[in-house]
């Protein structure tokens, strides 16, 4: 069960890589997607463009930390979770709670369903990647 669900992690990695580097060089997509579901308004209709582009700007930022987390996340799995480590299946949870989960829960609040779709598929791959192997980590040991 635990190679299923390191694959299961990878899966949800790559998702979580693309959906940063989407986020990194095509922030316009992400942001006018929350700007919509904020405000109702596109992007392009914003009159203050020193405000529309402090939104890219700053959605480019969270893109690129997004990026840096799935790095760390990557040596997590393969350097602990694929061996059955503890610490590396609470980092998981810890980590993939904090982005995917509070994701959820903002963009659910907002309205914005491009971009909670896209953290629902991360969670639930998430959560098979976590719940499958659960007994490889805290079950009884022989």
């Amino acid at each position: 069960m635990l190679k299923v669900a390191t694959l299961f992690l990878v899966i949800m990695l790559v998702f979580a890589g693309l959906y940063s580097l989407l986020v990194t060089f095509a922030p316009q997509i992400i942001a006018g997607s929350t700007m919509e579901a904020r405000a109702g308004k596109t992007l392009e209709e914003v009159t203050d463009r020193d405000c529309a582009d402090a939104l890219i700007v700053q959605t480019r930022h969270l893109g690129v930390m997004a990026v840096g987390v799935v790095i760390a996340l990557f040596f997590i799995v393969f350097t602990g979770f694929q061996k059955g480590q503890k610490w590396a299946w609470w980092c998981c949870l810890i980590a993939g709670l904090i982005v995917w989960g509070y994701g959820v829960y903002i963009q659910a609040s907002e309205g914005d369903m491009l971009n909670m779709i896209l953290h629902l598929v991360g969670i639930v791959l998430l959560f098979i990647g976590l719940l499958l192997p659960i007994r490889s980590f805290f079950g009884k040991k022989a």
